[in-house]
């Protein structure tokens, strides 16, 4: 914990510059940035980034990315890059995902809560997505965003995220990365 806590403070140290002004949520809407696996939270730890989970026939995903989500109207922007690989390492896949449409978001609150700048949040965001990968095959996903910060996070959370990549594959359990939400002006 107290390594998380002081990984959680130097991000809010790099963050800060990039997204200038702070705000407050209101009842009905709210804009954040969002980023996952990428600058600046790469410098935090060795595994920070890219955030990679795991399927249940051990192949895993690294996921790296950012953009912005609005709880009202509720639209999402953003993309980034994936490297699908087998249980034993071999590359799957790799190639590009862009967000289509946020599902959903779910404030764990302020950063504050940690000692943290009041406009970083922990949350989790559900956004729609197609994937391409470099061979130009294509599929649409849910990419599922956990920023463990906040002081309402509900038990069982945990940083990172999961890809169900539809009728494909289910990259159901995080297993590295670093994710944080921005609330922006």
């Amino acid at each position: 914990m107290k390594r998380r806590s002081v990984l959680t403070f130097v991000l809010a140290l790099a963050i800060a510059p990039l997204f200038p002004g702070q705000a407050t949520a209101d009842s009905g809407s709210a804009t954040y940035a969002y980023v996952v696996g990428a600058p600046p939270l790469c410098g935090l730890a060795s595994d920070a980034c890219p955030d990679v989970s795991v399927a249940p026939n051990g192949d895993k995903i690294a996921i790296a990315g950012s953009g912005t989500l609005s709880i009202g109207p509720k639209t999402a922007t953003g993309g980034g890059t994936f490297t699908h690989k087998t249980a034993g390492g071999s590359v799957v896949a790799s190639g590009r995902w862009n967000v289509t449409g946020l599902a959903g978001f779910h404030s764990f609150g302020s950063a504050s809560a940690q000692g943290l700048p009041s406009d970083l949040f922990g949350g989790m965001a559900i956004l729609k997505v197609h994937i391409v990968t470099t061979s130009g095959l294509q599929a649409d996903g849910l990419l599922t965003i956990t920023c463990t910060l906040g002081d309402q996070i509900p038990a069982g959370a945990a940083e990172g995220v999961r890809l169900n990549v539809q009728d494909i594959i289910n990259f159901n359990r995080e297993v590295s990365g670093f994710t944080v939400f921005v609330l922006l002006p």
